[in-house]
Parts: C-alpha cells; sequence; structure tokens
C-alpha cells in the first residue's frame, strides 16, 4: 500500500524530455549572415548549430547542462543528434534536451518530422522548432488532429501566423509563439529549458515571461520591445 502512495511522486519527478527540431541556417534560403554561418551542413560554424548562440554550442557552455551520449541519425536528412541534461536544484525537475541538426537544404524533411512529432506518438514530453520559418516559403504538410499531440512552441519569425493554423489542425498546445521578426537563438531554448524546471509546462505565463526577458538582455533592448515580439498568453488559448 506505501508503494502505491509513493508511485505518483515518482512518476511526478520524472525527467521532463524536450526535442527539438534545429534546421541549420541555409544562404540559399535566407540571409544568415556571412557563408560560413549559412553553409548548410557545416556543424562547427552554422548560425543555428555551432555559432555563439547556435543550439548546441550554447547549450555545451552552460555549467547547469551535462552532455548525455546521444543516437545515431536515424535519416540521412539529420546531420547529428546532440543529447544535454539540465542538472536541477532543490525543488526543481531534471530536464533533458534532443537537439536534432538537420542539413539546411533539407528543411523540408525536418518541417514533417516536427509536424509528425507534435502530433504523436512520441517520446518527448515537448516538441520545439528552432530555426527559420520555413512555412513563410512553402504550404504546411497535409495534417489532421493528433492521436496524442504534445506541448510545443516554434522559435521562428512570426511563428504564430505561419505554424499557427497548422497546430491548431493536429490539436497542439501552443506553449509560446512570435508575432513577428526574431532570432532563434540558443539563450531562448534555455529560458524556456529553465522555465519548464521549475514551473513545468502549463504556465505559459511564467514561459513568456523568461522568453521576454532573455530575449531583451541578449538583443540588448527594452523589455517592451522584447514582449512585441512574443504572442500574448490570452491569444494562445
Amino acid at each position: 500500500m506505501l508503494l502505491w502512495l509513493l508511485l505518483p511522486v515518482i512518476a511526478a519527478s520524472a525527467p521532463l524530455e524536450v526535442q527539438v527540431f534545429v534546421p541549420l541556417c541555409d544562404s540559399a534560403i535566407i540571409d544568415c549572415g556571412n557563408k560560413k554561418l549559412g553553409d548548410p551542413a557545416s556543424l562547427d560554424t552554422n548560425l543555428y548549430w555551432g555559432a555563439a548562440y547556435g543550439a548546441d554550442r550554447y547549450l555545451a557552455a552552460q555549467p547547469a547542462f551535462a552532455r548525455l551520449p546521444s543516437a545515431s541519425p536515424s535519416k540521412p536528412a539529420i546531420l547529428k543528434v546532440t543529447r544535454f541534461s539540465r542538472q536541477p536544484k532543490r525543488g526543481e525537475r531534471t530536464v533533458n534536451v534532443e537537439l536534432l541538426a538537420y542539413h539546411g537544404a533539407q528543411i523540408d524533411v525536418a518541417l514533417a518530422d516536427y509536424f509528425a512529432a507534435v502530433a504523436g506518438p512520441s517520446s518527448a514530453d515537448v516538441v520545439l522548432w528552432m530555426g527559420h520559418d520555413r512555412l513563410m516559403d512553402v504550404a504546411a504538410p497535409a495534417l489532421s488532429a493528433g492521436a496524442s499531440p504534445k506541448p510545443t512552441l516554434v522559435l521562428a519569425c512570426a511563428s504564430e501566423s505561419y505554424f499557427g493554423p497548422a497546430l491548431k489542425t493536429i490539436g497542439a498546445n501552443r506553449l509560446a509563439m512570435t508575432r513577428s521578426l526574431m532570432a532563434p537563438e540558443a539563450y531562448l531554448l534555455v529560458a524556456a529549458l529553465e522555465t519548464f524546471a521549475t514551473k513545468g509546462t502549463t504556465d505559459k505565463a511564467a514561459l513568456r515571461a523568461a522568453l521576454v526577458d532573455a530575449y531583451a538582455k541578449f538583443q540588448k533592448i527594452s523589455a517592451k520591445a522584447a514582449g512585441s515580439v512574443f504572442v500574448a498568453v490570452r491569444d494562445l488559448e
């Protein structure tokens, strides 16, 4: 009987699994800054992966994140899979994150895989898209209501306008979205992961506040200007 009573506590403390789709910046599609930043196959220099605020390099530099063993890529479009674990402080939940680096020229494969992961079933508790808003260029793939849709956030330019309708079709819970041009940099990912560790995945107001604070700090803009980037919580319901 005692073991049965402890099961909910044990389940609640299980690590939160977050999956992040990162199509590398491709100069053939958008302006990435320069040739190295826009090399769609370069894990070392790409804007969204190996640059200072790229997903893999930035997380690797954070003291709270430890690199974990990673699986081999499941398809040619994926250049690398890396995993990190955020070590919790007292009262926080462990958060594990898997980063999937897609060749920039294979962004449409990444897009299809992202929507499939959001629709479920998936081993991830939360799914993210972080990079170029590909739906500015192409139509969303054919979608239907997901069997077990996952909570998601899209760190890309004007993601609510472009990804929002598709995610509503799936039935996904949109945790955070954007409404303007923006830089999908990894300090935003860290802000989201830290919020999940302290507040869980249901406090959209706390998540938005963390994203706004991080964006204001790193972009060196006012909180008001940073707040204009992210969709109000009431508009995500």
